[in-house]
């Protein structure tokens, strides 16, 4: 007879999970599993679903997540059906035994909720079935296990250590409850993330089966899109110590927080196998595409969900990208919908199975090519547009040098000229390039949002810069400016200026001339050695003391 060795359970418990957190997902699916039951009997109403707000017979389907920090507890309790006492030991005694459905159930394994027996003294499941006076109590003794999986001359069954590390009694309930709780009692030292509230719910906004955001504008288009293609969206109200839990996608990106971008829209796409199936379907933000997109904006990359529960982490789908690092350029989701497509029993990726490859074989274009292309190409309209912001920026500043007597005298001024002439040789091919990318645009309306906004942005940058408002003359426009009108500009300028020109050690008229070209050539000396903001603080500093000797 084969014999079942105690490694067993170690491997199900204290080595299934490398991140402590995941534990709260595992419950959490299978009190969902409980609830879309108590839902589809109609004993429960959905609370996310604003369709039953009138339905005040019945009882808002919910699930509860507290986190007791002073006494080191957990609880996580859903109102659902709860387990009938004939019942309760059994299917919470055996161990990778589950009757529900893989296709369809969230948890299916028989597994998951072993797994708070690593990182606590004592797991506690109790339940109360609806109609029934009793409710039902296993006490698992996670600190007698560990001490039996730690001997190592104890070679115990793992259905003996099953029974021995088990307790189970019944106790008087009313009979109008009905629910599941899992209780962790005395968190592990080493496991205090698991109480860190913070964490706990930043971890789960993400993972979790939740509603978007209230003020993630998008959430209704995404709502229309579902309701378009006769699809679903599994969504539950789930608390965290009293406070509800929301996906926290936002409008704006944030650097060093402050706003550098903002999702202008969201595209979708269907993910079909080769016999034409619905496998899964995905969003993505609309943005500029400026640059990866910083950490602190926790909602950054695409994340791939299964009855909306995210599979992996944030990383999962990077190696579908050409480059890794791709991922973090997008925002947004990939919802897996085919019941072939079934979660592993770590839940970070899918089993391997036939539907998997033709997932992997739909998905790869869609993030391999096409999101590769797309901030590719952003990239490449934001390089042109900021050499061009560039030009026509030192353009307007030399000109205002020149209006405002400036420059230190004649061959400051030339030299800048010749610097600013060498540039202005390059515009009609930036500008030539703007155009090509500009018409490359019209081949997708993504592409043109992106090209436009990009524009737009360049463009208030101009005006915050002040450029149109001083040199209107001199703006260059791409559509109309020739490169022979450029070249004349700076010569415009001069002769309009030429008879008030006055340069800085003109200024200094209690000098005379010999002083004052002294005094031109420590500045030069000055702009020479130092860099350009330093050099112009030091000379504006000593020309003002000059001035007022």
């Amino acid at each position: 007879m084969a014999i079942i060795g105690k490694n067993v359970i170690e491997n199900l418990t204290l080595g299934m999970y490398e991140n402590s957190l995941m534990i709260y997902r595992e419950y959490i699916q299978n009190a969902a599993d409980s609830i879309d039951n108590a839902i589809n009997l109609g004993i429960l109403k959905k609370g996310t679903d604003k369709n039953n707000i009138n339905l005040d017979t019945k009882e808002t389907a919910q699930i509860d997540i507290y986190i007791d920090q002073k006494k080191r507890n957990i609880s996580i309790y859903d109102n659902a059906l709860g387990i009938p006492k004939d019942k309760f030991f059994n299917i919470l005694s055996s161990i990778a035994d589950s009757e529900k459905d893989k296709t369809s159930n969230k948890g299916f394994r028989g597994i998951g909720r072993l797994a708070g027996l690593a990182y606590c003294k004592k797991l506690i499941f109790t339940s109360s079935y609806i109609g029934e006076n009793k409710k039902s109590i296993m006490i698992w003794d996670g600190e007698l296990l560990k001490n039996i999986l730690n001997d190592t001359q104890d070679h115990i069954s793992a259905s003996d250590l099953i029974d021995k590390v088990i307790d189970y009694k019944t106790e008087e309930c009313d009979v109008a409850k009905h629910f599941f709780e899992v209780t962790l009692k005395d968190i592990s030292p080493e496991n205090n993330e698991l109480l860190n509230i913070k964490d706990v719910y930043d971890y789960l906004s993400f993972v979790a089966p939740v509603p978007y955001v209230n003020s993630f504008i998008y959430a209704s288009k995404i709502k229309e899109f579902i309701k378009e293609n006769n699809l679903k969206l599994d969504e539950y109200d789930i608390l965290v110590n009293g406070k509800p839990l929301f996906k926290p996608y936002k409008t704006h990106l944030l650097t060093n927080n402050k706003t550098y971008d903002e999702i202008k829209d969201i595209e979708f796409r269907k993910i079909y196998s080769k016999d034409n199936i619905l496998l899964a379907w995905m969003w993505f933000a609309v943005i500029k595409f400026e640059k990866n997109i910083p950490i602190e904006n926790k909602m950054r990359s695409i994340r791939l969900r299964k009855e909306n529960i995210q599979i992996g982490n944030e990383t999962t789908l990077s190696n579908f990208f050409k480059e890794p690092r791709g991922i973090n350029y997008f925002i947004g989701e990939v919802m897996v919908i085919d019941k072939n497509l079934i979660p592993n029993a770590r839940r970070d990726y899918f089993n391997i199975n036939e539907t998997l490859r033709e997932f992997e074989t739909a998905l790869l274009p869609i993030l391999n090519k096409e999101a590769y292309s797309l901030y590719h190409y952003a990239n490449k309209v934001k390089i042109s547009f900021r050499k061009q912001h560039d030009i026509i920026k030192k353009e307007n500043e030399f000109n205002l040098k020149i209006q405002h007597g400036d420059f230190y005298d004649k061959k400051d001024e030339l030299d800048e000229q010749k610097k600013l002439e060498a540039e202005q040789q390059n515009l009609s091919k930036i500008i030539n390039n703007i155009n090509k990318l500009k018409n490359k645009s019209k081949e997708s309306p993504l592409y043109t949002r992106i090209f436009n906004t990009i524009k737009e942005d360049f463009q208030k940058k101009d005006i915050e810069s002040n450029i149109i408002e001083t040199s209107k003359e001199n703006i260059i426009k791409t559509s109309s400016t020739s490169k022979k009108d450029n070249e004349n500009n700076i010569n415009t300028i001069q002769e309009k200026y030429n008879k008030k020109k006055k340069y800085k050690v003109q200024e200094l008229s209690k000098y005379n001339k010999r002083e004052q070209k002294l005094i031109t050539r420590i500045y030069s000396k000055i702009k020479e050695l130092l860099p350009k903001d330093m050099a112009e603080d030091l000379i504006d500093k000593i020309q003002e003391d000059l001035k007022s000797e």
